[in-house]
Formats: structure tokens, sequence, C-alpha cells
């Protein structure tokens, strides 16, 4: 792909998504698509870009992680939650058009906790992000998780992401510097906060590509597993099962979830609007080592098509959400397991479609900005269940 093709399809992009989402310019996975021209995606779900011959060597690596005893290199955490537990106001919408507000309230005493990883947002031109709490993080983290508030303590750390910039110039890789700190903050988060509480896991993108590695290496088998409530991978390249199995494929000791009130295991999914046959899928594809994808529906673990409570920017309150008028269910097609989002018919059935066809940032890469948005009442009603396993157990 030339540069100039490149640079075009980067500025549609961000049109698209600055019509679609005015208030997540920068929002979910962007700088993900926009490196995708230079970047594979491989089975394990790390990118390694093709980079270009005459690219600058990548600078050498750090040998550790940053610290995360300094406050400031958290976006949320107790103490310091404003960007987690204000702003988040919502009227809900029905289908029939008829409306109730839904004022927002974080919880006093969250019984669990909630860790949580962005995804690409950073706007810098270096290869890695510095640890600025951006407008962007802030932005990001309060729509992806700051609901989550609601039922769990939030620690969402900062972190050296790998920026488009880097990725695109051969500058970068997720395995390095963004897992580094990623790695970093979760060792810091158990020595002096965890105190044997349950913890869920959140990620999206990139983040989940972290989280999903952090599990496999620090977690998966090892005595932290007994901590885990569950882990939402939402927007993954592949997670990877035996066929028709939950466990043993990428990790080898903890199950996908089919049950809301279960404990100690994973949802995973990446969201197409129905019928986008636009390219082959970036997120639940097909793989070549024997495993498949794994998909797990947050709206119905069981298996089969479940209605979405869906998240979305509004004015006054500054959210809204949609019931009753989306459904969604993994669907295997060529070899790929991937999430299908269906608009349900009715009066806002235009509106509705507009919304999800304007998150359509790149062929391949479906409605990739909405993952957690789409499913995000549906989470909070799977943390209801698996915090009263939780307690009943502990």
């Amino acid at each position: 792909m030339t540069k100039a093709v490149h640079s075009t399809r980067a500025i549609v992009a961000l049109d698209r998504l600055s019509w679609a989402m005015p208030r997540l310019v920068s929002f979910v996975g962007l700088t993900l698509a926009l490196a995708a021209c230079g970047t594979g995606i491989n089975q394990s779900g790390f990118a390694g870009s093709t980079g270009s011959s005459n690219a600058p060597p990548p600078p050498p690596p750090p040998s550790g992680g940053s610290d995360y005893s300094v406050a400031a290199h958290w976006v949320c955490r107790p103490g310091a939650e404003t960007t987690c537990t204000t702003g988040l106001d919502a009227t809900v919408l029905y289908a029939d058009g008829h409306t109730e507000p839904q004022p927002f309230t974080p919880a006093a005493n969250p019984p669990i906790d909630c860790f949580y990883v962005y995804p690409s947002v950073s706007k810098e031109q270096t290869p890695y992000a510095d640890l600025t709490d951006s407008p962007e993080i802030q932005t990001v983290t309060k729509a992806q998780v700051g609901r989550l508030s609601s039922r769990c303590r939030v620690f969402a750390p900062i972190y050296r992401q790998a920026t488009g910039y880097g990725l695109n110039h051969g500058q970068a890789s997720f395995s390095g510097v963004p897992m580094l700190d990623v790695q970093a903050a979760w060792a810091y988060y158990l020595q002096n906060d965890n105190k044997g509480r349950g913890v869920v896991l959140i990620g999206h993108s990139q983040g989940t590509i972290l989280l999903q590695s952090l599990i496999a290496d620090s977690i998966d088998g090892t005595t932290s597993q007994a901590l885990l409530v569950s882990a939402f991978l939402a927007g993954d390249p592949s997670l990877g099962v035996p066929p028709g199995g939950v466990v043993g494929g990428t990790f080898a000791h903890i199950p996908t979830c089919s049950d809301a009130a279960q404990t100690g295991c994973v949802y995973v999914w990446g969201s197409f609007l129905a019928g986008d046959i636009s390219a082959p899928p970036v997120f639940g594809g097909a793989r070549t080592d024997g495993l498949a994808s794994a998909c797990v529906n947050p709206a119905a673990p069981a298996g089969g098509s479940g209605m979405l409570k869906f998240y979305y920017e509004g004015r006054d309150p500054p959210w809204v959400e949609a019931v009753g008028q989306f459904s969604g269910a993994c669907l295997t097609e060529s070899g790929a397991n991937i999430f299908v989002v269906t608009v349900e018919p009715g009066t806002l059935a235009d509106h509705n479609t507009s919304i999800l066809k304007g998150s359509e940032v790149s062929p391949g890469w479906g409605i990739h900005p909405r993952d957690i948005g789409l499913v995000q009442g549906n989470i909070l009603d799977v943390l209801d269940a698996e915090i009263a396993t939780w307690q009943a157990h502990h």
C-alpha cells in the first residue's frame, strides 16, 4: 500500500469515526486500524510490523516496567477515580421510543476489583507513548470501564503503548515496552492493593492483546488464578481453543465462560455488523494450527443470540443505553468465529444502523470501536451474577 493511499485512508477513517462518535474522536482501535497496512497480527494475537526497508531500527527497550507506586501513573484507582466515576449519567432508550433517566452512582464499597487496559489511543509521534494522562486516555477509560465502577474498584494503569506512528514505522511492538508496563502494573496491584480480593480483567484491542499475554504468562496455572473472577477480552485477534472445547489452547487452565454466574473464566469477542463481507475478519479469524478462535457473547454466554444493552454517546445526559434494539450472536463463518450484531427492526432501525455503519473504520475490522459499548449493559448483568457466585464461595 502506498503512503499516499495510506494517508488518504487514515483521514477518511478519522473523519468517519469523528462523525459517528463526536465524544470519542480518537477512540478504540483507531491507531491499530491506521497501522494495519504495515502490521500483521499473528495467531498469538501480537502484532509484528513489516515496516519498510529504510525504516530506522527500533530503540532498545528499557530493562523494566514503569513505577506504579507513582499515583500519576494511573488514570483511575481508589482515591483518584474521578475519570471513572463522573459524567456517566444516561438515558435509557427503549425500542418503542420511550425513555427514562438513568443517573449513575459508583459503588460505595464494591466487593471486587476491575483491572483495565485501554486500547490504542495515543496521538504521539514517537514509537511508544509516554505516561501522560492524556484526554484521549481519560475519554476511552471513562467510556469503556467507568460504568463498571458501580460494581468494582477500578484500577487503570497508564502504560507506554505502541503508537500508530511506532507501528507504521517499524519501531514498536506490543510485546516489548507496553508488556513490561502492564506486567509491572499488575505486579504492583497484586502486592499493594489486591489483598485477596476477586478481580475482573477488562481490555480492548491493544489492551486485550496485552492482557491475554499477561493471563497466559502470569495468571494461568499460578496462585493468582484463584483471584480471577473473569476476563473480558474485547476486540481480540484470536484466543485459541480446541475445536468444540473451552480450554487447552491459549490458556492451559482457564476456560471460556458458558454461564453468566460462572467465575474464573474468559469472555472474548470481535464485533461485526450482520452482512459485513468487506474482507476476512481481523478479529476471531480462522487459524491454521488446529485450534479455533474462541467467541463468547456476554449477552448469551451459553450460546445463541442475546439482546444487547448498548451504551453510546449522547448529549444531555452524555450517554444513551439502547435496550431491545440490537441482538448479537457468535457465529462461525469460513473458519472465523465472530460476534455478529443485528439491528432489530423497528422505528429506530435506520438510526441504529447508521450508528454502527459509521463505526466501520476499515474492511475486515468490523465495528471494532464499539466492541465494549455494544455489550456494556450485559457486562454489568454478568458482573452481578459473578459477584453473587464469588461472595457465596469467599
